[in-house]
């Protein structure tokens, strides 16, 4: 390739560039006008304004927005705490809720007792309770007790109707039963 056919093959590749940049710039306000007709389109009975539309849709997403503003994040210091919320917000999910930290407090109270052979991770809710049981730290009024509240969590838990029919002051009678004994629980210690 000699000099003449790079500068050849240079102006035919700058030469579109440059017409497409003086047309633009010969025609602007041409080219503002026909683009601001474009924001309002009419066609026999149908008529468009671009604008209206964009505006409107941004109206909707400031309502939506703040409709869906998010909610006051609330933070727990306490299991005693979330327990007693959930009581008055989802009455069933309260009682899971206590039901899985007594769970969580009896399993605690063999462990520190070290009153079963069993791995902690093998032992079940009803081993635990008949190790304290054995063990003489669990009365048969709590042993009773205990039984009734598994027995109320279970149907609470697979049965749709229990869920419906539980209000918010069974609930929280349950809870304050349940942080009752988890207190009760988390105060055995081993002796000496």
């Amino acid at each position: 390739m000699d000099w003449l056919q790079f500068i050849s093959s240079l102006i035919s590749s700058i030469a579109w560039p440059v017409v497409g940049l003086t047309f633009l710039f010969l025609f602007k306000t041409e080219l503002s006008k026909i683009v601001q007709r474009l924001a309002h389109l009419k066609y026999k009975d149908l008529e468009i304004a671009f604008d209206k539309i964009k505006q409107d849709a941004q109206e909707l997403q400031l309502k939506s927005a703040l409709m869906t503003a998010p909610k006051e994040s609330v933070e727990f210091t306490s299991l005693e705490e979330q327990i007693m919320d959930a009581a008055e917000r989802t009455p069933s999910a309260a009682i899971l809720l206590a039901w899985s930290g007594l769970e969580t407090a009896i399993a605690s109270a063999v462990g520190r007792l070290a009153i079963s052979s069993e791995s902690p991770s093998y032992r079940s809710l009803m081993h635990n309770i008949e190790s304290l049981e054995q063990a003489g730290r669990l009365s048969k009024s709590h042993k009773q007790l205990l039984n009734e509240m598994r027995m109320l969590r279970n149907k609470v838990a697979h049965e749709q109707s229990a869920i419906l029919s539980i209000s918010s002051n069974q609930a929280l009678d349950y809870a304050k039963t349940a942080i009752d004994l988890i207190k009760h629980f988390e105060s055995y210690q081993r002796l000496g």
